[in-house]
């Protein structure tokens, strides 16, 4: 208790006194705390006690988290499942914010999962164990979207202090867990206030190498609401996240490359066609215009070969990035430079 005050103090002095020197001291007082194994415990209660104000939960939640990822060795084994179900009693209590507090303790559990084998989750590991919590707590379904979407993420966090053959294994039970993690965001689609939060965790775990085949894609229900709210002053940049994830997939080798991608191309390149218009639309915001810009610059760098090679539905996407390039904004207008270089090296060396 004692310590738990000293932090408070500190806290206190950090941000709110006024003598230069005392802040400096405080703030080299908590870095050193936070160095120490007394953190974990000091920290996990501070964030449990209701007369906690903002800034100690702010701290002490990323306290915890910055531990789970650097100094989770200094655990014996056995603290795994007091610190799991705590961090997740957290994330319930923090499901209305503050958002700062609540992505943190998201960000320490995906980093405990990235420490912790699937088997010490449960059958089917944290993704399972992540649709048993949706299922039997509803009301904290925000929170858990928010960990659903991080966990992908964290597999290429190389602040995670994981062996590499845990953090391979790791990538390797995500992946063998996207259906049903889709499955989820599918199933979370039907909260239309939750679609923005949807999308943005379907983009992220679009990121991991998987083999959902291109026709399974091309009529998936995440897929085509990402692509009808295109058009969604709201969801747009969610919406541009994932189609721009799906738009380097159709051409990476590792998915087999376009000619085996054709059935979502043909569903992706249409629908980003149509929002051409909106390039010239000056009424529009110009963050959305960038937005919209992106994916025509995506579209140029991905089917590159194809538009080389000169076919009259790549010259469609040719006479967009045009657009793109006349645009009077430079930074709308730079986006296309890249393919311009790439396209005349490929012509030149032919």
């Amino acid at each position: 208790m004692e310590l738990q005050n000293t932090v408070k103090e500190a806290l206190n002095a950090l941000y709110h006194h006024p003598d230069d020197a005392v802040r400096m001291q405080a703030d080299q007082w908590l870095q050193e705390f936070q160095r120490t194994i007394d953190a974990w415990q000091v920290s996990d209660n501070l964030l449990h006690d209701v007369t906690s104000n903002q800034e100690t939960l702010i701290f002490c939640s990323q306290t915890l988290r910055s531990k789970v990822q650097r100094d989770f060795e200094e655990l014996p084994s056995e603290a795994f499942r007091p610190l799991r179900d705590s961090l997740n009693s957290l994330l319930k209590t923090f499901r209305k914010g503050p958002p700062k507090v609540r992505t943190q303790i998201s960000l320490a559990v995906a980093a405990l999962s990235v420490h912790v084998p699937a088997k010490d989750w449960g059958d089917g590991g944290i993704v399972n164990w992540l649709r048993d919590e949706m299922n039997s707590h509803p009301e904290c379904i925000p929170s858990f979207l928010e960990l659903l979407r991080v966990l992908p993420e964290e597999a290429f966090n190389y602040k995670i202090a994981a062996r590499p053959d845990r953090r391979r294994q790791f990538e390797k039970e995500l992946a063998s867990a996207m259906e049903i993690a889709l499955n989820i965001l599918t199933a979370c689609l039907n909260i239309n206030e939750l679609k923005e939060q949807v999308l943005e965790a379907f983009a992220s775990w679009l990121r991991l190498r998987h083999r959902i085949p291109a026709s399974t894609l091309a009529s998936h229900s995440l897929v085509l609401t990402a692509l009808s709210s295109l058009n969604s002053d709201i969801l747009l940049e969610a919406s541009v996240n994932v189609i721009s994830e799906l738009i380097h997939h159709t051409a990476a080798k590792s998915s087999g490359g376009v000619a085996a991608q054709m059935p979502l191309i043909q569903v992706i390149v249409p629908q980003v066609m149509s929002l051409k218009p909106q390039l010239r639309d000056f009424s529009k915001d110009e963050e959305d215009v960038k937005a919209i810009a992106r994916l025509f610059a995506d579209m140029g760098d991905s089917y590159l070969e194809l538009i080389a090679n000169g076919s009259d539905e790549s010259m469609l996407i040719v006479h967009a990035l045009l657009e793109v390039a006349s645009h009077p904004e430079y930074d709308i207008a730079s986006m296309t430079f890249n393919f311009w270089h790439n396209l005349q090296i490929n012509l030149t060396e032919r």
